[in-house]
């Protein structure tokens, strides 16, 4: 019975994060649209704002930033977030004794783990998303059938880079989320509620921001560039000796501006799911 309900208690915490990853993304496609776009555009002198104003000026939102790679996407982080967040109590209760469960070590490494599973499954969606985007080839399902005529083996593209850039992230953020309630927690500062979710999330957006763009601007150049132009490490040199170290975190602005709100709604909506199925928050 105990072991019945231990497992019902991991489905219903993956139900809830797989909730979470389409509820978030299905809001949130126009800043991750944004992010791609403004990190392949040529080098100008106006700044990411001035860049949104002019897509949907000349395009409308919908059309500009919301539809392109939206199915794909909704696919991609229902698979992910569902994976990533849904296992994470149970790889980091399983990984750590009992006395290190608030060790931020086993919290890195618990969703280090989780997130390279759910990238790697998810790896196809993303790899259209973000063609999608760049191109602007509509709502992503098309873009799936375009980029598997070679064969599937094509929609794991830079799958390696993306595994590595969904890995870095899920451990970071959610070692930090988890980290900062416990911090707040145990020293009577936020009672576990809406307001620490929040706040937890904010610090996680900026370190996880901060810790993947370098991932992220290398596989947005090298997933948007034709076939055969050359490996991931090839893209990166070619980065570096064309635009200096900088280009590196080119976007980090429109990445946050991506990850804050998307971050927020995350945790707001899986903390309140899981309270709902499961009667108690993260812990």
């Amino acid at each position: 019975m105990a072991a019945r309900t231990e497992a019902w208690r991991r489905n219903a915490n993956i139900g809830a994060s797989c909730l979470t990853g389409s509820a978030v993304i299905a809001l949130t496609n126009p800043l991750d649209c944004l992010k791609s776009r403004f990190q392949v555009a040529p080098h100008s002198g106006g700044g990411v704002a001035a860049f949104a104003r002019a897509l949907v000026a000349g395009d409308g939102l919908w059309r500009g930033l919301w539809r392109p790679g939206l199915a794909t996407n909704v696919c991609a982080c229902t698979i992910s977030v569902g994976t990533r967040i849904g296992l994470y109590p149970t790889l980091r209760d399983s990984f750590a004794p009992a006395e290190a469960r608030r060790s931020p070590l086993f919290m890195y490494a618990s969703g280090l783990a989780g997130g390279a599973l759910g990238y790697s499954v998810a790896a196809p969606f993303f790899y259209a998303t973000r063609v999608a985007h760049v191109r602007d080839l509509g709502p992503g399902l098309a873009t799936l059938r375009r980029l598997a005529a070679p064969g599937v083996r094509a929609l794991w593209r830079g799958a390696p880079l993306l595994v590595a850039r969904g890995a870095v992230m899920s451990g970071t953020q959610l070692a930090t989320y988890d980290s900062a309630k416990g911090f707040a927690v145990d020293r009577g500062l936020l009672d576990d509620g809406p307001a620490l979710h929040c706040a937890a999330s904010l610090c996680a957006s900026v370190s996880l921001t901060t810790a993947m763009v370098p991932l992220d601007v290398t596989l947005t150049h090298y997933q948007a560039s034709p076939p055969g132009a050359g490996g991931v490490a090839a893209c990166a040199r070619g980065l570096l000796a064309a635009r200096g170290p900088r280009v590196f975190v080119r976007g980090w602005l429109p990445l946050w501006a991506r990850f804050l709100p998307s971050t927020v709604l995350t945790f707001l909506i899986y903390e309140q799911a899981r309270k709902l199925l499961l009667g108690d928050f993260l812990r």
